[in-house]
């Protein structure tokens, strides 16, 4: 049976989408269309090169230095130019304390040096990305790995070669609808980017743009050279994590709204599944006991102040499409797993894929026992549901 799937955003418990994944191809069903935010973009993104569930066990357990690759994706930020620094928030700031009894020009170098020892220090440079980026860390990291899963093995017996692709260039390659969720924080705006309404963005980039979680990297800016968004020019626009304003967008697939379809395509009679990564449910560890972990060294007071503020804003809008649509939803665990827990132990790693795949196990047991028309039946509720909540995000 083929399915649209849909992957919330989550971090690095997304690994939970690989023990999902796993189950649901061994049940020999496959999907349509796949439609992601944040860690769901680059599940869904992986899906659509071609990946099967081994080579995704795979990548997590690739090394760099004898530690997880994943967690060389919290680098260092880049170097900065003179002119970001000369032109920056941060150089502002300092031009804005006055000392009355030094000259002006002594005191503008005075400021110019005090922000370029700033960001050369190795521990400073990351403040200083903070306030000019908007993010504690550098991606190039994970920008180069992405670039090299989407070249390496081979799709259908043919080697991969995705990583230069545009989302229309990567479609016709891949023949599959892959829409991935990021939000304009320029404008205030959704943006679902896919062949549709940005042909001409970078695959590599539109998954970059929707794992940026605000503070944690530094956020991307719409380069020219990607085209447009719906015939918009949004070039120079600041762009970050999708979770922002729709973590979970389950709604898209469902609704049959001029607007919606516009984005989208034209709306699909395929089952849909929805993945959500749920927090309130227990990992059976492999140790036989439950580690909380819900603060990391890693994450700072700033990202998990956001990230409650975040969690509250799009809460309402998840609350109120998931218990709309309960039976398109799997629930998979993830209780005491950070969000940026990318050097997880091999064990506790494990345990995550391992309830991903039991909890996927039990929704298709129950899906196979009921009728196609109660396990996704579009009723008028259902389908107002949908319509008012993707009318709502793409308002925004």
């Amino acid at each position: 049976m083929k399915f649209d799937l849909v992957f919330e955003g989550g971090g690095a418990k997304g690994m939970v989408f690989v023990g999902a994944c796993e189950e649901f191809f061994n049940r020999g069903h496959n999907f349509d269309r796949l439609l992601g935010t944040s860690a769901g973009a680059i599940t869904a993104t992986l899906l659509a090169a071609g990946y099967q569930p081994q080579e995704m066990r795979d990548v997590l357990t690739e090394t760099k230095n004898g530690a997880s690759v994943f967690s060389t994706f919290m680098g260092p930020p880049n170097e900065f130019s003179d002119e970001e620094l000369r032109e920056g928030a941060l150089q502002r700031l300092l031009e804005g304390i006055d000392f009355t009894h030094v000259w002006d020009w002594a005191e503008s170098l005075i400021d110019s040096q005090i922000v370029k020892a700033l960001a050369v220090n190795e521990t400073a440079r990351h403040a200083v990305a903070l306030i000019e980026r908007g993010g504690w860390f550098g991606a190039d990291a994970f920008v180069t790995w992405l670039g090299e899963k989407l070249d390496s093995g081979s799709k259908e017996n043919t080697p991969r070669q995705f990583s230069s692709h545009t989302m229309s260039e990567f479609f016709d390659a891949t023949k599959v609808e892959l829409s991935l969720v990021a939000s304009d924080t320029t404008d205030g705006r959704l943006l679902v980017i896919n062949r549709h309404t940005a042909p001409d963005c970078p695959v590599i980039n539109a998954v970059r743009m929707s794992m940026s979680i605000p503070m944690v990297w530094d956020e991307v800016i719409w380069d020219e050279s990607w085209g447009k968004y719906r015939e918009m020019d949004i070039s120079g626009h600041a762009i970050v994590d999708g979770g922002i304003l729709s973590n979970f967008p389950i709604e898209l697939f469902v609704s049959d709204r001029l607007d919606t379809t516009n984005l989208m395509g034209p709306k699909q009679d395929n089952h849909i599944i929805g993945m959500l990564i749920d927090e309130s449910l227990h990992v059976d560890q492999v140790c036989g006991s439950i580690v909380e972990v819900n603060i990391e060294l890693s994450e700072l007071a700033t990202v998990q102040r956001l990230k409650r503020l975040v969690n509250t804003m799009t809460s309402a809008h998840d609350k109120m499409i998931i218990g709309e649509y309960e039976d398109l939803v799997v629930r998979l665990p993830a209780k005491g797993y950070g969000t940026t827990e990318f050097d997880m132990p091999d064990m506790r790693r494990e345990a995550l894929v391992a309830a991903g795949q039991t909890a996927m196990a039990e929704y298709l047991d129950r899906l196979e026992t009921e009728s196609e028309e109660s396990a996704n039946c579009f009723g008028a509720t259902g389908i107002s549901a949908a319509d008012r909540v993707a009318s709502k995000i793409l308002a925004i």
